[in-house]
């Protein structure tokens, strides 16, 4: 850990912000040792002698505005440097010390040693000349955060390194500013109603829906807030169809009830995502990226040598995808997959992972993708005894990632403590009653203790009575004493020489294999064997005369009895005896009978040592196990209640909150999976580092958005395709880029980090993959020709054609025979609630094109160019079947369905008019992903004559070769021919 002192020569004036007192008040009911205001926490800060840790945050979310996060023993608080008042720093949180604080202060800090720390008032001014000295301590971060980079190999960036970046940053800030600018103009959205998902009026929620009193609704994915309301913020997740509501999800859960039941939705600008962008950028500046080389590889398109791994993957992987696993596992920096539709990227990065969480070092692994569909696509891949977690919004998720999600994780593993805890504490233990027949067994122990005393007085008495009166008998009993004694010794001495020899022959045969003195210690162990057999001979004959002894001695101690017994003082000297074995009894029955009571009150928890039955037992034995028993109560039962009353502890803490279980889960998983701005958003990734960042349909991502997730990540694979659909660019960006004057600009606008890099990294730092198994052959080979220089190979042959209407998996209907009114586009406007063109001749044969696949249990997805026709498709398929969820799923836009698939794909062109105007459909990428979704049949709907007039050449030219292609190897049906098919088979009832 480096630290850096920066002696101040002026006090620090605290001052707590407004929202400070009530939320260190509700979090000191759980956490009492923080300090409760801004004086206890100046005088707790005066008492550091040798200096405060501290170090220099951004601001939540990736922020322009920085913080001074100082720690104390038990908490970290965060201090804003006043704008107004120069010498103050605001008091904005005391919270309590956390995983991620212990790693932030471990890389590096700053001892902060101030002549003394002072309460203030925000507004009642800074007393004195004080001073803040927050560009002194900026600046001693600055030279700190240079030796940890440089401790880790990173460099100062180069001139080079560092106009890229301006660059970057000058992208970042034109997006914001037009996103604000846009926002402000959108004006309030008014809403009637508000109703919940779920149970509307309990717990909290984080999705609700608007019913909207106007028709100008916002749009999907924009940023809204309650007017008023400022923590109820969220995006917008769906429009239903004919514009009447929005369902939104907020960032967090609120309340049903603090909901305005009507008010209006606010488009806010979405800062947070130019801020986390920001702070990426500002990341590499400071050469924190924990990829030292990150720059050198955007910039100077150096990479380090690859070579691959030896490891082998546990699922079958064609060359190509083996050579990408094994390259991935060696790569230093980065390198690219470049994966085509179909050829199985998603396998790769799932082995990718699951060999790196395998590893002894327990790498971690980072999978982020542009949006939640591509983010989640991975996750149902991945293997189960992985730990997946998902960050995320909950209404953003889709049902693949929702098990993976953090918040879900963490409930069950809430749910699954409290349960395990529950069972713990339902078993019965009755600490307060095991410890009175302790201490109960403690006072009989010390009873019997004395009583023993009294017994063995008493029995000595009696034996000295006897041997005065004894005569003959006293005698014999003395001569067997001696002879008692002798036998012992001759045993003692017999047992030794037994030993002795036993280790000897041991040794002996345990050299007996060497090749030179084997034999000689092979002769030795016979001898050994021979003295240890006539030593075992005598043992016998001692143990006989033992066993002779013993009826001697008998014997003799009958004889003194009887010799004695009648004599007065013997007589009483029994009776004494008698008396106190009776008293020692009665008490040792009393002691195991508490005995009895401790252990059947600790049975059910704790293992206590077994007593013999003492009706059967030595008195002397069930003494000691009493006495055992009772030492072992002793030291386990504070134990035993420590552990019952800590386990009610954690039952308490873990029912009430789940943030510390989120840092836990966060803390041990092997894959951590977000959207590359979400990686940057939860305040459990703070400070988390990855070994290596997997960033899936990387072609589609800009350069300022996949720098969030790269500087991250020691090492990166970026997996994509560049052949499909590029970052998209908002019409205002993209204007602004053109007009900027500066041509290093549009390609980072237009153009993906993936792109960017394919022609210019070395050959072994790009693996292409090159064989599809998802698409049908038909369709692969016009996509190869026309996409991928016809490198795009289909290995397996194709499964039998099962289709109703279509005799080939790729069929074209065409729009063209129709009368110009139905089968011309027009421009969407307010009605249909979205820029762009309908046709409502395709919209209608999409919808029962879409609705016969859906009632033969198909899965199918109509994509289409322009958001108004999806939102026309997806009312009348609603109106049609009556399953909107389903419509709302599986009808949308080209660009929301990129990274994803299915057994059919519908595909409208929507444009149709005589002039051969194409739009965006120019984009050939767009055609390209359309195309590829599909796995099983392909129909697309559209006018040809329009399509291979296009004004466009490239279109047109496409155009001309998908209309040749089908000729050959799929087949061309009119719009009214497939028309009347769906309807007679509709009417026959043979649309399943």
């Amino acid at each position: 850990m480096l630290l850096r002192p920066v002696a101040l020569p002026g006090p620090l004036v605290l001052a707590p912000f407004p929202s400070l007192e009530g939320n260190v008040r509700r979090l000191r009911v759980d956490h009492p040792f923080l300090p409760a205001d801004v004086h206890e926490l100046a005088s707790d800060l005066d008492s550091r002698e040798d200096g405060v840790p501290a170090t220099i945050a951004d601001s939540h979310g990736g922020g322009t505005d920085r913080s001074l996060l100082v720690h104390g023993r038990t908490y970290v608080a965060r201090l804003i440097p006043g704008k107004r008042q120069q010498g103050v720093y605001g008091v904005s949180a005391i919270l309590p010390l956390g995983f991620r604080d212990h790693h932030r202060v471990a890389r590096g800090c700053l001892l902060v040693r101030p002549v003394r720390w002072v309460p203030g008032h925000l507004h009642g001014g800074a007393p004195g000349s004080s001073d803040a000295h927050w560009q002194r301590l900026v600046q001693a971060w600055q030279q700190l955060t240079e030796e940890i980079a440089a401790r880790r190999g990173a460099r100062a960036p180069a001139a080079r390194h560092t106009r890229f970046l301006d660059d970057v940053e000058q992208v970042i800030d034109a997006g914001e500013r037009i996103t604000v600018a846009r926002a402000r103009a959108a004006g309030d959205f008014p809403y009637r109603s508000v109703s919940a998902t779920g149970e509307q009026r309990h717990g909290t929620r984080a999705v609700y829906t608007f019913d909207l009193v106007e028709d100008r609704i916002p749009d999907e994915g924009a940023f809204v807030q309650v007017r008023g309301e400022p923590a109820q913020r969220g995006r917008v997740l769906t429009v239903a169809s004919g514009g009447t509501s929005v369902t939104v999800a907020f960032d967090r859960a609120v309340a049903w009830d603090s909901v305005p039941a009507q008010g209006a939705l606010r488009i806010v600008p979405g800062r947070a995502v130019h801020d986390r962008q920001r702070a990426a950028v500002r990341i590499l500046r400071d050469g924190q990226s924990h990829s030292p080389h990150l720059l050198d590889v955007l910039v100077d398109h150096r990479v380090r040598p690859l070579s691959p791994a030896s490891d082998e993957p546990e699922a079958e992987l064609d060359p190509a995808q083996t050579e990408a696993f094994r390259k991935a596992l060696a790569v230093e920096d980065l390198m690219l997959v470049l994966g085509p539709p179909g050829t199985g990227k998603t396998r790769v990065i799932s082995e990718i992972s699951r060999a790196i969480a395998a590893r002894e070092a327990r790498e971690r692994v980072l999978i982020a993708s542009h949006s939640n569909r591509a983010v989640d696509n991975v996750l149902g891949r991945l293997p189960r005894d992985m730990v997946v977690v998902r960050v995320g919004n909950e209404g953003a998720v889709t049902a693949e990632g929702r098990p993976y999600l953090l918040e879900e994780q963490a409930t069950g593993l809430r749910q699954e403590i409290l349960a395990r805890l529950e069972t713990r504490l339902a078993v019965p233990l009755d600490v307060e009653r095991a410890e009175k027949w302790c201490d109960e067994l403690g006072l009989l122990l010390a009873r019997l203790r004395a009583l023993a005393g009294e017994e063995e007085a008493a029995r000595s008495a009696l034996a000295d009575a006897r041997r005065a009166v004894g005569g003959p008998a006293v005698s014999r009993v003395d001569e067997l004493v001696a002879g008692r004694a002798r036998l012992e010794r001759a045993t003692g001495r017999h047992a030794r020489r037994t030993e002795r020899w036993t280790r000897a022959r041991d040794s002996a045969l345990r050299r007996a294999d060497r090749r030179l003195t084997g034999s000689l210690f092979r002769l030795f162990a016979r001898r050994c064997e021979r003295r240890l057999a006539r030593a075992a001979r005598a043992a016998a004959a001692l143990a006989d005369e033992q066993a002779r002894h013993r009826t001697a001695w008998d014997l003799a101690e009958h004889d003194l009895e009887l010799a004695t017994r009648d004599i007065p003082a013997v007589r009483a000297a029994a009776v004494s005896l008698e008396e106190v074995s009776a008293r020692a009894a009665a008490c040792r029955a009393d002691a195991v009978e508490a005995a009895g009571y401790c252990r059947s009150a600790v049975a059910a928890v704790e293992e206590m040592p077994a007593l013999h039955d003492p009706r059967t037992a030595r008195p002397r034995t069930v003494d000691r196990e009493l006495t055992r028993l009772h030492d072992r109560l002793m030291q386990r039962l504070p134990l035993l209640a420590s552990r019952r009353a800590l386990l009610a502890e954690w039952r308490e803490e873990v029912s009430s909150a789940t943030g510390q279980l989120h840092t836990e889960l966060v803390r041990y998983a092997h894959v951590v999976a977000a959207t590359c701005i979400g990686v940057a958003s939860r305040p459990e990734l703070t400070g988390l580092d990855f070994d290596l960042a997997v960033i899936d349909e990387a072609g589609q991502i800009g350069v300022p958005d996949v720098l969030v997730p790269l500087v991250r990540a020691r090492r990166a694979v970026l997996v994509g395709d560049h052949r499909q659909l590029p970052p998209y660019v908002d019409s205002e960006v993209r204007q602004w880029g053109e007009g900027c004057g500066d041509a290093a600009v549009p390609p980072l606008l237009t153009t993906s980090a993936l792109e960017m890099l394919r022609p210019v990294l070395p050959d072994e730092a790009v693996v292409p993959l090159t064989d599809q198994r998802r698409m049908p052959s038909a369709v692969a080979r016009f996509v190869s020709a026309a996409f991928y220089d016809g490198q795009l190979r289909t290995p397996d042959p194709d499964p039998p054609h099962d289709s109703r209407l279509f005799r080939t998996p790729m069929a074209f209907v065409d729009t063209s025979r129709l009368p110009a009114g139905r089968r011309f586009e027009r421009e969407a406007g307010d009605a249909e609630l979205r820029k762009g063109y309908v046709n409502p001749a395709e919209a209608d044969l999409l919808t029962l094109l879409a609705a016969h696949y859906d009632g033969r249990g198909e899965e199918w997805a109509v994509i289409v160019p322009y958001a108004a026709q999806a939102a026309l498709i997806k009312a009348d398929l609603t109106r049609c079947t009556g399953r909107p969820e389903r419509a709302r799923r599986n009808v949308g836009t080209v660009d929301s369905f990129q990274g994803g698939e299915r057994d059919v794909i519908l595909y409208g062109f929507t444009r149709s008019n005589p002039g051969g105007r194409v739009g965006f459909l120019a984009e050939l990428r767009r055609a390209n992903v359309a195309l590829t979704r599909v796995r099983r049949q392909l129909v697309l709907v559209g006018d040809l004559s329009t399509l291979t007039r296009a004004k466009d050449a490239g279109f047109r030219d496409l155009s001309r070769a998908l209309r040749d292609h089908l000729a050959g190897c799929g087949e061309t049906r009119s719009y009214e021919e497939v028309r009347a098919m769906l309807e007679r088979l509709r009417a026959a009832g043979d649309g399943t």
